[in-house]
């Protein structure tokens, strides 16, 4: 990426120090409402005019882009939240002893391998209450 950078580079500052060289006459920009009377070099009214547009480009992007980092900043924090919640059930489900695991006792609900919860419903619980 390095190399890239400098190939990309490396060209544009040959072409921004010829046309320096190139054009170096004096010229007067006026900013008509303004009594304002700027005298420079050429290279430098349009160098300068592209730095200026590169800046006002970046600001807009930067601005823009505000609601997209505020998400991404969200989702950061609530994934943090998530893991320490994970790290902690995990804790605690490693410190229950084997026998008092969910699988080791007879599911409640009556279906294989599932550990009811207290208050929690299966699907099937749900079908033979609405009957």
């Amino acid at each position: 990426m390095k190399r890239l950078s400098w190939i990309l580079t490396l060209p544009l500052m040959v072409v921004a120090v010829v046309f320096a060289i190139a054009n170096r006459e004096a010229v007067t920009l006026d900013l008509w409402p303004l009594e304002i009377s700027i005298q420079a070099p050429l290279f430098l009214m349009v160098l300068g005019s592209i730095v200026v547009g590169l800046f006002a480009g970046g600001a807009a992007v930067w601005f823009s882009g505000g609601q997209t980092r505020r998400r991404a900043r969200a989702a950061r924090r609530q994934v943090a939240e998530l893991e320490r919640e994970l790290s902690r059930l995990r804790h605690a489900y490693e410190s229950v002893p084997p026998s008092a695991a969910p699988g080791a006792a007879a599911p409640a609900s009556g279906v294989p391998g599932h550990a009811s919860l207290p208050g929690a419903a299966v699907a099937g619980d749900r079908q033979r209450m609405a009957v």
